[in-house]
């Protein structure tokens, strides 16, 4: 699948192993890219997975949201790895199929609350319009509640993405 050999869980050892197991206990197994990440830099996967729970707690985003937000960004950046394995995800949850084949033309039928579409389709907005992107648009946010550092938190998850999700299509075989 990888270029390289990643380091699996059952050749994982010391806290390695010990993280292997906090994420199959939360997630139900290890992903493959996240054996790429480890086998790469451990400590680059460790602050990648408290990140990742750090949204599970968040109180004012529903982390429910996130494997739509990777599947848009995964489609409209062509990642292969990230389409399959987010629609995976997302069917095994429940999603249609069909909707998901083009959740970019689909993003404001999700099954949300409309402030939480509403935060989604900002930050979507602001990645590929980022020119146009201005005061009007926080003003929004700030209308349905949400706070600069919301916005900035959920930006920073979706671009942080973006830069995780390059770096697995370079190492894919």
């Amino acid at each position: 699948m990888f270029i390289i050999e990643p380091i699996t869980m059952d050749k994982a050892t010391g806290e390695l192993k010990l993280l292997y197991k906090k994420i199959q206990k939360t997630v139900g197994f290890v992903p493959p890219h996240f054996e790429l990440f480890a086998t790469l830099d451990l400590k680059s996967l460790r602050e990648f997975v408290e990140y990742n729970f750090y949204f599970t707690k968040h109180p004012n985003i529903d982390a429910k949201l996130l494997p739509f937000l990777r599947l848009y960004i995964a489609q409209k950046e062509c990642r292969s790895y990230c389409i399959n394995f987010n629609t995976k995800m997302l069917l095994g949850n429940g999603a249609d199929k069909e909707f998901l084949s083009d959740i970019c033309q689909n993003i404001e039928k999700l099954p949300f609350e409309p402030k939480q579409i509403l935060l989604l389709s900002k930050v979507l907005y602001a990645i590929y319009n980022a020119q146009s992107f201005g005061k009007k648009d926080l003003e929004e946010l700030y209308d349905a509640g949400f706070t600069d550092k919301d916005f900035y938190e959920l930006l920073g998850y979706a671009t942080n993405f973006m830069a995780k999700s390059k770096m697995i299509e370079i190492y894919l075989q």
